[in-house]
């Protein structure tokens, strides 16, 4: 019998991939309630995205399960483009990046879930599988009700949400309550065909993707984790009506290889058409979007899966903040005037790269020489990496009108650096909260830093964690807790060419703002706008 109930919750998820699961994470670990649902009966067992790119790879560091991922993917250095009829390729390095992944992990979408889904459950997550989100009504105070069905039973129930989220995918239902602006455009006429297979006789290295490139198709090779090929091929004609048999993929690996590779039994096979898509708002009220539920880009590149996750990097640790009333609803306006931005770059991003690999009927030559413009593979493997993103003038930066240093600024990336051969800046970032970094140099003011750490201990507690980093060779009293550094690349890069500077990092790994010590009131005060 059908019957429905009445539940409430600080915040529903709705979708249980990657991107709701790491929402789900980043909530949990900073004691946020929180329930996540999805309309499957179970987690898919297919592969699908196979990249995990260095600012990915950087964000699970401070969660602390960055080595899960390494331990089950491939190190991946490059992605070669071969051109028919050309000798030479275009090659995107991916090993110059200035972090300590320089390289990307190529592990199947199955098992990124299975760690994420694994961590979330031993933070005391839990999965509501088949269940469905029917409807969506919100009052005239702007409370959530909404109508959920298990597809099981036929039970229904209204849960009574803070915060509704859909992490959805392309096709979110959640998405629709936001009374947002979609423009949307297909690559029509280009159809995709994927199988994960064992290939015998394949000349393309590990530790990279293979990209061959004619007229009317494009073949991906790579190898996966576990003895596996993924291969990919981009053609012309309705992904609806496209051969995905065996023998049509041997027919392309026998043009490219001469017959010298070999296809086993598929594990899997899809077909599937691609488009770009932006959502004009990420927000309305208590419902927002993450992921693919606000955007869609090509799959060149494999940036979907990682922008989809970082959204919910910077979603996560700012809705937290609201719920848990250490700041104002009003941060959440800067997820939407961040991620929205970063999405835009990301779809316009892969759309040069698709105009290289998969502007079929396009001529051979053109398309090679966009790949050989200078600065093209520099720009593509900073937009894949994500490395090359940042926040800018969308950052909060408060009432923060203190004197600005050159160098790293608020919006940018923190990058990492030694601190010692032992400790690395982004190892003291795994706290969740805000990082209050002070690089300081004079003896003479060590009573002052010391003053610093204590006020922020006392105001804000553990949600900004001081670290006070001391130059080598230092001479003086050191301030309560400082650590002397190996080298000097902390100070060249985060302090002032002169006496002592500080820098306030927020918990997704981007500075809030940067200044001489002696504007530390001025960034005090913007710590203090962003937490109540």
């Amino acid at each position: 019998m059908w019957f429905s109930r009445v539940s409430r919750v600080s915040v529903l998820i709705v979708g249980a991939g990657p991107t709701g699961l790491i929402l789900g994470i980043e909530l949990l670990r900073r004691g946020v309630e929180c329930r996540v649902i999805d309309r499957l009966t179970a987690s898919v067992m297919t592969s699908r995205s196979f990249t995990v790119h260095t600012r990915t790879l950087e964000l699970l560091e401070q969660v602390g399960i960055v080595e899960e991922f390494q331990d089950r993917g491939l190190r991946s250095e490059w992605m070669d483009y071969r051109f028919e009829g050309f000798e030479e390729k275009v090659q995107l390095d991916f090993t110059r990046l200035d972090s300590r992944y320089p390289y990307y992990r190529t592990i199947s979408q199955r098992d990124t879930e299975d760690i994420l889904r694994g961590h979330f459950i031993a933070l005391g997550g839990s999965i509501g599988w088949h269940t469905e989100l029917v409807s969506v009504a919100v009052d005239p105070g702007g409370e959530v009700a909404a109508t959920l069905r298990d597809t099981n039973s036929g039970e229904t129930e209204t849960v009574r949400p803070e915060w509704l989220i859909g992490c959805d995918g392309v096709h979110s239902r959640v998405a629709g309550y936001l009374g947002a602006e979609v423009t949307s455009a297909e690559y029509v006429g280009t159809a995709m065909r994927m199988m994960d297979v064992t290939l015998s006789g394949c000349p393309v290295e590990v530790g990279g993707v293979d990209y061959r490139i004619t007229r009317d198709h494009m073949l991906l090779t790579t190898a996966l984790p576990g003895g596996l090929w993924r291969v990919l091929i981009s053609g012309t004609g309705d992904a609806r009506e496209i051969d995905a048999s065996a023998a049509a993929f041997q027919t392309v690996l026998d043009e490219h290889f001469g017959g010298a590779v070999r296809l086993g039994t598929p594990e899997w096979t899809t077909v599937f058409r691609t488009r770009r898509r932006t959502t004009s708002r990420y927000r309305n009220g208590r419902i927002l979007v993450c992921g693919d539920a606000g955007h869609e880009r090509s799959p060149a590149g494999g940036q979907g899966m990682n922008t989809s996750m970082q959204d919910a990097f910077n979603l996560g640790w700012k809705l937290a903040a609201v719920v848990n009333g250490h700041a104002r609803e009003s941060l959440l306006d800067t997820y939407d005037a961040e991620r929205r931005p970063i999405a835009e770059q990301v779809v316009a991003g892969t759309h040069e790269l698709h105009s290289v690999l998969m502007d079929h009927g396009r001529p051979v030559p053109e398309r090679l020489a966009i790949a050989q413009e200078p600065g093209f593979t520099e720009r593509a493997v900073g937009r894949i990496s994500a490395l090359a993103f940042g926040y800018g003038q969308a950052t909060q930066k408060g009432t923060y009108s203190g004197q600005l240093l050159a160098g790293v600024s608020a919006g940018d990336r923190a990058p990492d650096v030694e601190i010692t051969p032992r400790l690395r800046l982004h190892e003291r970032l795994r706290h969740g909260g805000h990082t209050l970094l002070v690089t300081h140099r004079d003896p003479d003011t060590a009573a002052d830093t010391t003053a610093l750490v204590m006020g922020v201990r006392r105001e804000f507690g553990r949600r900004v964690e001081p670290v006070v980093v001391l130059p080598p060779g230092y001479h003086g009293p050191g301030p309560v807790g400082a650590v002397a550094a190996d080298s000097r690349r902390v100070h060249d890069l985060y302090g002032a060419p002169e006496g002592d500077a500080v820098c306030l990092i927020r918990p997704d790994g981007y500075i809030s703002a940067r200044c001489p010590r002696t504007e530390q009131n001025a960034l005090v005060s913007t710590v203090r706008d962003t937490l109540t």
